[in-house]
């Protein structure tokens, strides 16, 4: 065999023979996930329904979804990653959530209408849970993942007012700083610019138990207002991902 024809012959067998990068997929990766996003409140409520007096006038909350009077306006995530075998990763994230309130009718007293305020809060959030790649040999990825974790969550302070009354009630305790067990799901691709780096975006669901609810408006009738404020939510982001 001529040597031209050797190297055709090699050049041949080196395109044809699967690529050791490609053969391994996700195992033995080491990766670090920077992702920005918000989210969407799905379900869940901030206030319950109740009637009772507030100075002897009678008064009127109604039911309140959490997406009334909250917004997710950010969420910050940091991520480590490791590749277990072809096509499943384990991570583990720590989360920034900033909360954001917007005043809101509530209900009325004496007939006429009651706003109420909450204050903005935030949330830590330590996450783990495993990907699973359907396509983790190629430069573009997508992936479902199972997600648990621990919450944070600060507390959350109120404000009523009821103008035609002259009624202000400032920095009522709301909600107290609570620790709730998280739980959810993620879905979403990414692509390679190159071997170590990698950006993509992700939609994901989460559920947070109701937090602990502080005493508010004692011996009105009004107490169980803050019972409740169980949610799910609809994260939406983009990230950098970067191998090393």
């Amino acid at each position: 065999m001529t040597r031209v024809g050797f190297v055709l012959v090699a050049a041949l067998a080196a395109l044809s023979w699967p690529s050791t990068v490609r053969a391994q997929g996700m195992e033995n990766t080491h990766s670090f996930t920077l992702s920005l996003g918000t989210g969407l409140a799905l379900s869940g409520n901030v206030i319950n329904e109740a009637v009772g007096r507030i100075n002897s006038t009678p008064t009127v909350f109604v039911e309140q979804a959490y997406g009334n009077h909250f917004s997710d306006a950010l969420r910050v995530r940091f991520m480590g990653n490791l590749g277990l075998d072809y096509n499943k990763e384990a991570f583990v994230t720590l989360a920034y959530n900033k909360m954001n309130a917007t005043e809101r009718v509530t209900g009325s007293s004496g007939g006429y209408p009651l706003y109420t305020r909450f204050g903005n809060t935030s949330a830590i959030d330590i996450e783990g849970g495993v990907r699973y790649y359907f396509r983790p040999e190629g430069p573009t990825r997508t992936y479902a993942a199972g997600v648990g974790g621990v919450r944070f969550h600060e507390p959350v302070g109120a404000t009523i007012r009821v103008l035609e009354l002259g009624l202000t009630l400032t920095d009522l305790d709301y909600f107290d700083q609570s620790t709730l067990f998280i739980l959810g799901a993620d879905t979403g691709i990414s692509h390679d610019l190159s071997d170590v780096i990698a950006i993509g975006a992700e939609v994901g669901l989460r559920y947070q138990p109701k937090p602990s609810a502080a005493s508010i408006l004692s011996g009105t009738g009004l107490e169980s207002i803050n019972d409740t404020g169980s949610r799910w939510s609809l994260p939406i982001s983009a990230f950098l991902t970067l191998r090393f």
